[in-house]
């Protein structure tokens, strides 16, 4: 950022350089005139020293229909009714008025700007602009005045202007979009130029628009300036009987304290919009606005006295003055040195957004009407100084308001909000209080006033001036930091919110708040990660996470003694990076830590030898390689509800030698090569997806797909798996069934005894010659499969678990289901 000094010193510099090319042109000779035909004649010309007879001249004596007619707009349809597009020309109208009646606002029927200077090298000295009469422009409104062009000036002219609608009612009925009424706006003088300079100018606005304001300028200064509106009461508005305000039962567009859109009583409006305002871009080329420096400005009785942002260039206020407006200074990222302002129709100064140095004096004004605060300060590392002007106390008192923002609009009605905020630096010596929310943290406050601290880590000092403070620097976050608290560590990820990871623990059972307090800044952290190896290798058994904690970091969880996860409300992770539980051999359960997983990294789970069952989420996407293999003890895997999977990549269960049965989701459309490579007791396996993926043997290498069955979700899709390579290998391909648990019991014509049973199920009929025997467990999972002739058999059910289980005969067409116990 350049210094104060560099930024007053350039825009003087470009001032000389302007009166001294000004200066130059005299020496060409000097033209007088004497209409406003010759002005409008001699602003399209160049290398001018023009001078106007001093008097009092009528716009409409000049801009007659034919003019209107011939009148070519600019690039965003804009006509003019005089353009100074020559280049070099220096004009003295001191003395000289030009009268407008504000009935020609509208002969263009579209937007227009009364004087418009286009050229370079323009200076333009001394002339009054006043409108006469009420009329409005034609929608969207109009300029007085539109600078454009390159080192031009502007000195000594005065706008005074008329002609709005609605008039009367400030932004209340709109200012943009969501109006309640078509607007047709009449601002003051617009600055979109390079280099330009406009000194000793003043604007008194009867009208609703911007009074100075900057789209697209670049390097503008604003000196000895004075910016004046007329102010008008809530409660005089609201005892109107007729009018666009009584005509929509006096609603606005803005909230009040009670939630309704209405016009409230109890305070005071601006019936114009901003003093001084920039905006992001503008002009015919939308050049970025750039560095803006206003020196002994004024603004009186505007919305805002200034609003300023600084976009492409620094932004610069030296012994500026805001008296009677809804918000003296609206600000982010700016410079205010030596300037003063009242809290009378609303708050001294609006600050938001990164970091600005503001230095403000509190004039003793008092309000009349209803009044919040006397300033807001939100945002992070500024540096605000508020005193007393003329050293004398205001009598009355309203809160300083520290971790505030601005109302929508900077509406006097409308509710404060709040926002992070830490950093900053007040040094207050208003006697004013002070009052801290809860969204502030590691702040220092220097006060002579009172401090009610609702944030953390901040630091309070009572003096008895503001001139001899020993600023002490706050401990500062930083994103790296480390920090300790009971025995957990914890890493700082973000400052914007606060955001902090676990990444190491000695403790054996481990259970992670949802925030954790950083004891050097006292900063509440969200707790929202494990970090990278955070666990790797340790001796902690058991952890458990907040809902906050969305992620697991690489090796997180690798080797050591973990058996368990679980979850202080519920499970938030979304995303488990590569090898989160890497060769986690211990652990006993994963359905559940991955029961929002949207992302399980390569090797997540890889090596685990304890689990022996798993069931993916509905939000699973996406896989890396090689997630399930080597789970050696896994039996049964069911990927049915993660719909969203569309592929299981290569290696996901390799060498997990355990599993019995797999269930695949109906959207995979690619298998990787070797996903089920060395799965020598794999029997069954269902595909809900009746369209086969292209694989290849190495897919099912190791694998004797010759004693599997492959369970298919049609007779179609039977047809379409029997034709496909490799997965036709199988040797049984059979449409699944739909179990109805609560109705399966069938009068059955052959015998199944013992039932319950601890092993084996005797099956006898004459029915059972080429049948085929299923067993399911209730979610319809195969578990076991078996085909069988002869008049008996039996069915070994040793190994599964105690429970309700369901037994499918099918013979030929017909079907038969049996409930039987497993004991």
């Amino acid at each position: 950022m350049k210094t104060t000094l560099q930024l007053f010193k350039m825009n003087k510099m470009l001032f000389v350089l302007s009166l001294t090319l000004f200066a130059t042109f005299g020496a060409i000779g000097q033209t007088t005139i004497s209409s406003v035909a010759e002005l409008a004649t001699a602003a399209g010309n160049s290398n001018q020293n023009i001078v106007m007879a001093p008097g009092i001249y009528q716009m409409e004596d000049y801009l007659t229909p034919e003019v209107i007619e011939n009148t070519v707009p600019d690039a965003n349809n804009r006509h003019a009714m005089i353009e100074f597009s020559g280049s070099n020309n220096n004009f003295d109208l001191t003395g000289v008025t030009i009268e407008i009646n504000s009935e020609l606002l509208n002969d263009y029927g579209t937007r227009i700007i009364e004087l418009y200077v286009t050229g370079d090298f323009v200076n333009i000295k001394g002339l009054t602009v006043t409108d006469i009469g009420n009329s409005a422009p034609s929608s969207p409104g109009m300029q007085s005045v539109t600078i454009a062009g390159e080192n031009n000036i502007m000195e000594g002219v005065t706008l005074n202007i008329n002609g709005s609608y609605p008039y009367g009612y400030g932004d209340l009925l709109g200012k943009g979009d969501g109006n309640l009424v078509s607007l047709r706006k009449h601002s003051g003088l617009l600055v979109e130029g390079l280099n330009i300079t406009i000194k000793g100018c003043s604007i008194y606005s009867q009208a609703f628009g911007h009074l100075f304001f900057i789209q697209g300028g670049r390097n503008v200064l604003f000196e000895d300036c004075h910016a004046e509106s007329t102010t008008r009461t809530t409660d005089d508005m609201l005892a109107e009987t007729s009018g666009p305000a009584f005509d929509r039962d006096f609603a606005a567009v803005y909230t009040n304290y009670e939630g309704n859109k209405v016009i409230t009583p109890g305070y005071t409006k601006s019936l114009s919009e901003v003093g001084y305002r920039s905006y992001g871009a503008g002009g015919v080329d939308g050049h970025t606005t750039g560095a803006i420096t206003l020196i002994n400005c004024v603004a009186k009785n505007t919305r805002s006295g200034f609003a300023f942002t600084r976009y492409g260039g620094d932004v610069l206020m030296q012994n500026c003055e805001a008296t009677g407006c809804e918000a003296g200074y609206q600000v982010e990222e700016v410079t205010i040195e030596n300037s003063r302002g009242d809290a009378v129709n609303g708050p001294l100064l609006y600050l938001n957004g990164g970091a600005s140095t503001v230095e403000l004096s509190l004039m003793e004004n008092v309000a009349t009407t209803t009044l919040h605060a006397i300033a807001t300060i939100g945002g992070d590392n500024h540096d605000v100084t508020l005193k007393k002007w003329n050293d004398v106390t205001r009598p009355q008192v309203h809160p300083i308001l520290l971790g505030a923002t601005r109302p929508s609009g900077a509406n006097p009605f409308s509710p404060l909000g709040s926002t992070s905020t830490s950093g900053t630096v007040l040094n207050t010596c208003t006697d004013m209080p002070v009052e801290i929310l809860s969204t502030v943290s590691s702040c220092i406050i220097n006060t002579t006033g009172t401090v009610t601290d609702n944030g953390t880590g901040n630091t309070i000092n009572t003096v008895s001036d503001c001139d001899n403070i020993v600023v002490v620097e706050p401990e500062q976050n930083t994103i790296g930091d480390t920090f300790i608290v009971e025995d957990i560590e914890y890493k700082v990820t973000n400052l914007d919110p606060y955001e902090a990871e676990v990444i190491s623990s000695s403790l054996v059972n481990v259970v992670v708040p949802s925030t954790a307090t950083s004891p050097e800044t006292e900063t509440p952290f969200t707790v929202t990660r494990i970090g990278d190896n955070a666990f790797n290798g340790s001796s902690t058994e058991t952890i458990k996470l907040p809902s906050t904690v969305t992620s697991i970091g690489y090796q997180a969880f690798r080797g050591g003694s973990l058996t368990g996860v679980t979850f202080t409300t519920t499970n938030g992770i979304t995303v488990i990076d590569g090898r989160g539980f890497f060769v986690a051999t211990t652990l006993l359960e994963i359905t559940d830590i991955m029961s929002s997983a949207e992302s399980l990294g390569s090797g997540a789970f890889n090596g685990n030898s304890s689990v022996t069952s798993l069931t993916t989420p509905s939000t699973l996407s996406t896989m890396g390689t090689s997630v399930f293999r080597g789970m050696t003890n896994l039996e049964t895997v069911d990927l049915s509800a993660s719909t969203l999977l569309t592929e299981i990549p290569s290696q996901t269960f390799r060498d997990a030698t355990g599993i019995t049965s797999i269930i695949l989701p109906e959207n995979v459309t690619s298998i990787g090569a070797s996903a089920f490579l060395n799965l020598n007791n794999l029997s069954t396996v269902k595909v809900l997806n009746p369209v086969p993926a292209a694989i290849t043997a190495s897919e099912f290498s190791g694998v004797n797909l010759a004693d599997a069955t492959l369970f298919v979700p049609s007779e179609e899709a039977k047809a379409a798996y029997e034709a496909a390579d490799v997965w036709k290998e199988f040797g049984t391909i059979m449409v699944s069934v739909t179990l109805n648990v609560n109705n399966i019991e069938q009068t059955l014509d052959f015998n199944i005894y013992p039932n319950p049973t601890n092993g084996l199920i005797a099956i006898k009929s004459k029915q059972l010659n080429q049948a085929s025997v299923n067993v399911y467990d209730l979610n319809g999972r195969v578990l076991l499969t078996k085909n069988i002739s002869g008049t008996s058999s039996e069915i070994n059910v040793s190994k599964l678990s105690s429970g309700i289980y369901l037994l499918k005969v099918k013979v030929g067409n017909n079907e038969f289901i049996k409930r039987i116990v497993k004991q």
